[in-house]
């Protein structure tokens, strides 16, 4: 695999110390794959499609899709080995080809695959456009490129909250629906749409607790990181309890 960036070699360290707990740890990213695999089944893809999917975790949108997809050839990526390797225990027996793979660099030949997908994934991609272009070339004519990925709007409870403090939040600035409305490679039909999910959580230490032990907790690299007296002060707005959005889109794109 080519040498990952910081950021990137800071996701696979994240994410791998994440494996064991993620598949029964991650609600929200396995209701995103369920809701995702669902757009997918409703598309006209080839009798028996070869699908890449990358950042696979442990398998949620392969056990949402598969069944839908009949004898689709798949091979399944990810940027953690360890989450590779989870995978391959929990789709033991599978028909499935899984690989560790950077989805922003795949090494694979153009035209070779009828659906590539990925469920809450390219919200940590470093050049979403550049890549969205890059893994267009790697579909057929026909094929789609279908994906979810955290908005702008998503953590506003959590992002206000560090406003009223005068702080500025690490969580990563994801894109608007209009930037993503702008990435559709040329000569590609895009449909999106967005879904807002609500999670509850005791207090704030519980919600960032759990973001740590699914490695969604690495943030923004050029925020400064909250002094402890500030730290105290946000955790404190939510002694009582903590709800967060995650805005989702869902995104399809055709190629001619």
């Amino acid at each position: 695999m080519t040498r990952l960036s910081s950021l990137k070699g800071t996701l696979a360290t994240a994410f791998g110390a994440a494996a064991d707990a993620y598949h029964s740890a991650a609600d929200v990213q396995r209701e995103v794959a369920s809701r995702l695999a669902r757009r997918i089944a409703g598309l006209s893809l080839a009798a028996r499609p070869r699908v890449l999917e990358i950042g696979c975790g442990t398998g949620f949108l392969y056990h949402a899709l598969a069944p839908d997809l009949g004898g689709a050839a798949w091979l399944l990526t990810d940027l953690s080995e360890a989450m590779v390797r989870r995978a391959r225990a929990t789709l033991a027996g599978r028909p499935a080809g899984i690989a560790v793979m950077d989805g922003e660099m795949p090494s694979l030949p153009p035209a070779s695959f009828d659906l590539i997908c990925a469920s809450l994934v390219f919200q940590w991609f470093e050049d979403l456009p550049r890549s969205l272009h890059g893994l267009a070339d790697l579909l057929a004519p026909g094929g789609a490129l279908v994906f979810s990925t955290l908005t702008a709007e998503s953590f506003p409870e959590w992002r206000a909250a560090h406003q009223e403090i005068g702080a500025r939040s690490a969580v990563r600035r994801y894109p608007t629906m209009k930037d993503i409305a702008r990435m559709s490679p040329e000569g590609m039909s895009m449909t999106l749409d967005v879904e807002s999910i609500a999670r509850p959580y005791r207090n704030a230490h519980a919600f960032l607790a759990h973001w740590k032990e699914i490695g969604t907790h690495v943030p923004d690299a050029s925020r400064p990181p909250l002094t402890p007296g500030t730290m105290r002060k946000l955790l404190r707005r939510f002694d009582d309890g903590i709800t967060v959005t995650y805005q989702v889109a869902y995104v399809t794109i055709i190629k001619a």
